[in-house]
């Protein structure tokens, strides 16, 4: 799926494999539970929230995102927080280990 929104708190939700998605309005609340999701956010205060594993993701100035990663045990959720533990406009993923790795464009 191709998903794009351009107004200011969007409510997106996804749910098939290798999902695009992107939002440019402030405030939008964007959901994922397909694997391998792509997730672009502009805007700010937007907030991602996938429920399956996310390819990469980038999000503006204080935007939020959880996304799960397994620890070979069970699903855990990392959770970051732009201008706390992540840049603004940055392509992330999250590791093996949990930690949010920049991405290249």
């Amino acid at each position: 799926a191709l998903i794009g929104s351009s107004g200011s708190y969007a409510q997106i939700g996804s749910s098939g494999s290798y999902a695009q998605i992107g939002s440019s309005g402030d405030s939008a609340r964007i959901g994922s539970s397909g694997d391998s999701a792509q997730i672009d956010v502009t805007g700010e205060n937007t907030v991602i929230a996938c429920a399956a594993t996310v390819r990469r993701f980038k999000a503006s100035a204080g935007g939020c995102i959880s996304a799960p990663w397994n620890d070979g045990k069970r699903v855990r959720f990392a959770v970051g927080y732009i201008g706390e533990n992540l840049d603004a406009d940055t392509w992330y993923s999250v590791s093996k280990t949990g930690e949010f790795v920049k991405e290249e464009a």
